[in-house]
């Protein structure tokens, strides 16, 4: 008896050791997910127009305007596709480290739109929408549920350091009423208007910050080696621009006649003919006198503009697939 006993202990013990074994040492994730956005908030503000959706009239004799519909446009820059590659180290069947290095690019997001329309016609049409591409790492804490199946869920709590990344903004505009122009500043001869058909492209580079991460999910043993992993990772990251880079500036001003659309001049419009102040842009969060804001009494056109800094959301829930390979 007392032999069948030792025999049962050593039995389990040596079980219980070749369990710890597998479930000890380094390993690699490849892996790839989706994000769908879970916090929507509202665009911040571009070039000084609330991010709006407006549609109206405008009377052809007095040029005075009628909101046909307006809605705010929300969203969250989480929406995307990520890959990713985390490397990890499990020291018991329960705790574990992991670092991940993610490159996350957004869907394209609606930021502003404005449509005109005079005598049943569209006469001026403004849309801009952003993009977003990041790479981050991402060290986290794992916690495992201890099984002796080949199922072993798991959950990962951790934070979100953005190493690379920029929104990208692109706007065209396509204007026969004049009012873009006189809003960035184009002048023209009494009796005349600047109608506007251009592209632009903007780059804003984002300020250091940190966010946060969690997921729930599983391992599934395929071999000795080798597991399949999923997991359902929310992230969250608040994000406020440092500073901007006019990338893409190209189209055409027309001067025309005002009350018959006669064409009396045209100037392309290139990336070269703009201004350092135009072209460049610092964020800050609080804005002083002795700053280079456009309007202000001491703007130095030559030099990068001064602007007050926003925030947009990287939020998001999203699935993510792969596979474990142990060492």
């Amino acid at each position: 008896m007392k032999k069948l006993l030792f025999a049962a202990l050593l039995l389990a013990g040596t079980s219980a050791a070749t369990y710890a074994q597998t479930d000890k040492g380094f390993y690699l994730k490849p892996g790839a997910s989706y994000f769908m956005k879970v916090t929507p908030v509202e665009f911040p503000a571009l070039n000084g127009k609330p991010a709006r959706d407006r549609v109206f009239t405008i009377n052809p004799n007095t040029g005075a305007t009628s909101t046909i519909s307006e809605t705010a446009l929300t969203g969250s820059f989480g929406q995307g596709w990520r890959a990713g590659l985390a490397g990890g180290y499990q020291f018991n069947p329960i705790l574990g480290l992991e670092l991940g290095v993610n490159y996350f690019e957004s869907e394209s997001q609606d930021m502003m739109k404005m449509t005109g329309i005079m005598n049943g016609n569209t006469v001026l049409s403004l849309y801009s929408k952003g993009k977003i591409k990041a790479l981050d790492v991402a060290p986290a804490l794992v916690l495992r549920i201890p099984t002796k199946g080949d199922f072993k869920p798991y959950t990962r709590v951790g934070v979100i350091v953005p190493v690379y990344g920029y929104l990208q903004i692109n706007t065209s505009v396509n204007d026969k009423t004049g009012t873009i122009a006189r809003e960035n500043g184009f002048t023209s001869p009494p009796g005349t208007q600047v109608n506007l058909v251009l592209d632009r492209e903007e780059k804003i580079n984002p300020q250091a910050t940190i966010g946060f991460q969690s997921a729930i999910g599983f391992d599934y043993k395929l071999g000795k080696n080798i597991s399949l992993f999923s997991e359902l990772e929310y992230r969250n990251v608040s994000v406020g621009g440092k500073d901007k880079e006019l990338k893409k500036y190209d189209g055409t001003a027309t001067v025309v006649v005002s009350s018959t659309g006669t064409v009396v001049g045209s100037q392309q419009l290139t990336l070269a003919n703009q201004t350092n102040g135009d072209r460049n842009v610092n964020y800050h969060k609080t804005i002083t006198s002795d700053m280079n804001v456009k309007g202000s009494a001491n703007y130095d056109s030559s030099k990068p503009s001064d602007d007050l800094r926003s925030y947009v959301n990287i939020g998001g829930l999203g699935l993510n697939v792969g596979i474990k390979i142990g060492f």
